[in-house]
């Protein structure tokens, strides 16, 4: 298993998030895609459990989860299904609502990508903004540590599925 990279590139605003998995990317690609799989790793399990309301894994369909946040509340993630190109990868919206506030109506938007590397899959996710700012307000949320969990997460799903 590898590490996972985060970059905040200098002339983009945009993060990017890096793993190589240990398995092929058909696997990669379920895991990451079908409700009963997204339900056990999405989300930092240590800061609450997560509920699937919604996933419609077609273009147009949505999402919506809720993750119950400890000492906080309910935060509520939601966004739409923008294109699929299975199992190459997929663009969605990104949303939340919550004690933090609210992007109703001001969704980010995410490109998902898996590479077919044989025996391994090299998966990157691109979060895109408007601006730096915007980019570097998520940066400084401390939102590093969350994703760094939920891909370890997921990392750890897809190693399960296989044995």
């Amino acid at each position: 298993m590898s590490e996972t990279i985060i970059a905040t590139p200098t002339d983009k605003p945009i993060i990017t998030f890096t793993r190589t998995f240990k398995a092929p990317r058909a696997l990669v690609w379920k895991a990451y895609t079908e409700r009963e799989h997204v339900a056990q790793w999405w989300g930092p399990r240590s800061i609450g459990p997560i509920e699937i309301l919604a996933h419609d894994f077609k273009p147009g369909g949505s999402w919506r989860y809720v993750q119950d946040v400890r000492d906080v509340g309910q935060v509520t993630f939601f966004g739409r299904f923008i294109e699929i190109d299975a199992p190459e990868g997929y663009v969605n919206t990104f949303g939340f609502e919550g004690p933090f506030g609210s992007t109703e109506g001001n969704e980010g938007r995410e490109t998902q990508r898996f590479e077919d590397l044989g025996e391994s899959t090299l998966y990157t996710g691109t979060s895109h903004f408007d601006d730096f700012a915007s980019r570097d307000a998520v940066v400084a949320s401390g939102m590093e540590s969350g994703a760094r969990e939920q891909i370890e997460q997921f990392a750890n799903y897809v190693l399960e599925m296989e044995q």
